[in-house]
């Protein structure tokens, strides 16, 4: 078992050729549509003064609906 004070093994250590890699960002359109359907999901039960993500709900929906007004 690793204490803190311990270092790793030699052995546990990454090969130098896997150390990076590069992964591709996710597309904008399904963050923005996973970050929207967390928030609906998460107000759904009711939205409260306090809470961070019910207030970014309430920000984006007037951005977001402002087209059909």
């Amino acid at each position: 078992m690793q204490t803190l004070n311990q270092p790793w093994p030699v052995e546990a250590a990454a090969p130098a050729e896997s150390a990076f890699r590069y992964i591709d960002p996710a597309p904008h359109d399904e963050v923005m549509v996973e970050q929207l359907e967390y928030l609906l999901l998460h107000c759904r039960s009711g939205r409260h003064a306090q809470c961070a993500d019910c207030a970014r709900l309430e920000k984006i929906s007037g951005q977001l609906l402002s087209p059909f007004c």
